[in-house]
């Protein structure tokens, strides 16, 4: 029998995914949009001068201190997650807000139970699943704008998943993963670490001891660009102007640099540590591997790169899903854990 707080959650709650990275933090709102901002913020004097104001200007709590975040937190005192623990470190509370109103829960201005599906890094999930629930689970989080709305809003439930399992609980909603002889590798490149999950396809039962964290991401490429760059410029690169220079050539110091042949190098000696690690790791279980599964954000630059791991066997998913994939499957975790 379904108890009464399993009800009270299924019946009043709204279910967000948010998977906050060390790049960008990625949301799947109450209406399944598919949200992206960088993950930074930076402290905002809430004075309006007249002009623009269209940018989003947010307190959270006690609204005090107010702060805007993605695109829009630049200058020297921008803030973005550092180390573990990024969903307990009470710094990451304005990402976590700004997140859960960009995810339009209590949007209609009524107190809004949230039941929210995260996830961490595989090597160190255990540690940060305890102290995520400790500094959120039963949260009241009250978010103010500039503008003087105000959302009310309470952590219900913390549902949390390795990086990996959240890309793979995706793949196999969407059935692009199914049901087989052999293994399955999802490769969850993001910006500081890689997460390695494998699976057993018949049983769709993860393998834990082929299962690890590689602590390689894009923004080791991204911090070798940028070294590159000041060499060219003789300036210190900004991580943000480095990392957009990846995809197209970027103006800095007056100068046109970067792009994707600058970048080329960068990235294929990322993939080169990655399929290095995974090989040592793996070793001769890659020759049972028959589904090679590269996520995230990275996925996107070196996917195939990776290819040479188990030739024939990677299974590409659309790619506007790559950095998606992990938040996703976070929050159908989280619609599973309540019953919806």
């Amino acid at each position: 029998m379904e108890d009464i707080s399993s009800w009270r959650c299924k019946e009043l709650s709204v279910v967000v995914g948010i998977d906050l990275g060390y790049g960008d933090t990625k949301v799947i709102s109450v209406n399944d949009e598919r949200i992206s901002f960088p993950s930074r913020w930076a402290k905002h004097d809430g004075t309006s001068w007249g002009i623009g104001g269209n940018i989003p200007i947010l307190s959270v709590d006690d609204g005090t201190d107010h702060f805007a975040f993605g695109e829009d937190a630049n200058g020297p005192n921008a803030r973005e997650p550092l180390g573990d623990g990024r969903l307990a470190d009470n710094a990451s509370l304005p990402l976590i807000g700004a997140a859960l109103w960009a995810s339009g829960a209590g949007a209609d201005g009524s107190p809004t139970q949230v039941v929210l599906g995260s996830g961490t890094p595989l090597g160190t999930f255990d540690k940060e699943l305890a102290e995520s629930r400790k500094a959120l689970e039963g949260r009241s989080i009250k978010i103010t704008s500039l503008s003087g709305e105000v959302r009310q809003l309470s952590i219900d439930r913390l549902v949390m998943r390795p990086q990996g399992v959240g890309a793979a609980l995706y793949m196999i909603e969407k059935g692009l993963m199914k049901q087989q002889k052999g293994l399955a590798t999802v490769i969850d490149v993001g910006s500081r670490t890689t997460d390695v999950l494998t699976l057993n396809l018949s049983t769709m039962e993860p393998v834990l001891q082929m299962s690890f964290s590689i602590t390689t991401g894009v923004g080791d490429s991204v911090s070798e660009i940028a070294k590159a760059i000041a060499r060219e410029t003789g300036f210190v690169v900004p991580t943000d102007v480095a990392r957009e220079s990846i995809s197209e050539s970027v103006m800095f110091k007056q100068r046109e640099v970067g792009g994707p042949e600058f970048a080329a190098p960068f990235l294929q000696e990322l993939a080169d540590r990655i399929v290095d690690n995974m090989r040592a790791n793996l070793r001769s279980e890659l020759d049972r591997v028959t589904a090679l599964i590269p996520v995230g954000g990275g996925a996107a630059l070196i996917g195939e790169k990776l290819e040479s791991l188990a030739p024939g066997a990677l299974i590409k998913i659309p790619e506007e899903d790559l950095p998606f994939a992990n938040a996703l499957g976070y929050k159908d975790a989280a619609k599973r854990e309540i019953g919806q």
